[in-house]
């Protein structure tokens, strides 16, 4: 029974790797038979906007596969551990569900930290931008022209890039930078976007509006940087007794209690 239940588990395994390819001649076949197979799964393991921006390379049937080879390896390790523990089939469930869930958080962690490391930039942008406007230039050309500028994310650079070529075909560049921005789950560059298109529309200057944003952008790196400073002591204060207090118990206090023992029992 139990060599059964193994070589089934592999074969489950080895199943859910084959159809983890891409163009496997099972697929081909089957898209020939049924043309709805082709059109992608309806569930979807994490968002599209996630997986595009996590830079991970893999599609959702990619993801899906991983995520059922994921509950399977977890819960084989899971079931061995638990019997060699003792614990039964609770670290099993434990195991499969860990796995199960594992490339799920590992897209949605890397899709967040590429939004936190765009949103990082966007003060130099609103320097740059509140630069050329108070020279005199126009604010949607001192825009677009900026845009082909790298600012360091390759998030940041496809937003301001895709609304360039949008108004560069004659689309209201505000308003596609809004739009691609919120998309993209930049709220704070789409807010910025709304309130120059808001501005435009009611006659109203753009300086204003941009000198508003930058210095906002100002105080929050301002408060982010006090932030981080202040959190520093503390990390100094753990890396300080981790790597002092084993020498100082090695060193110091363990011989003086050697020394008292032999004082009391000498």
């Amino acid at each position: 029974m139990i060599v059964s239940g193994a070589l089934f588990a592999a074969l489950s395994v080895a199943a859910v790797i084959v159809g983890a390819r891409r163009d496997s001649r099972v697929a081909r076949h089957l898209a020939l038979v049924l043309p709805a197979l082709g059109r992608g799964a309806r569930w979807r393991p994490v968002s599209d906007r996630d997986l595009d921006q996590s830079a991970v390379r893999r599609t959702q049937n990619e993801i899906a596969s991983a995520k059922v080879l994921g509950l399977l390896l977890g819960a084989v390790l899971g079931g061995i551990g638990g019997n060699l523990l003792g614990i039964g089939a609770l670290t099993g469930l434990g195991c499969a569900y860990g796995g199960f869930i594992l490339p799920s958080l590992v897209v949605e962690h890397r899709a967040q930290a590429r939004r936190r490391a765009a949103d990082r930039p966007i003060t130099m942008l609103l320097e740059r931008l509140e630069a050329l406007t108070r020279a005199g230039r126009p604010a949607e050309t001192a825009l677009a022209a900026i845009s082909r500028v790298p600012t360091g994310s390759p998030l940041l650079d496809a937003t301001l890039r895709g609304s360039a070529d949008a108004y560069a075909l004659g689309a209201p560049l505000f308003r596609s930078l809004a739009v691609r921005a919120e998309g993209q789950g930049l709220r704070e560059l789409a807010a910025f976007a709304l309130e120059l298109e808001r501005s435009r529309d009611l006659g109203q200057g753009s300086v204003e509006v941009i000198r508003a944003a930058r210095d906002a952008a100002r105080a929050r790196r301002r408060s982010r940087s006090l932030e981080i400073a202040a959190k520093v002591e503390g990390k100094l204060m753990l890396t300080l007794v981790l790597c002092y207090l084993p020498a100082l118990l090695l060193l110091v206090v363990i011989p003086l209690f050697l020394t008292l023992l032999d004082g009391l029992f000498g």
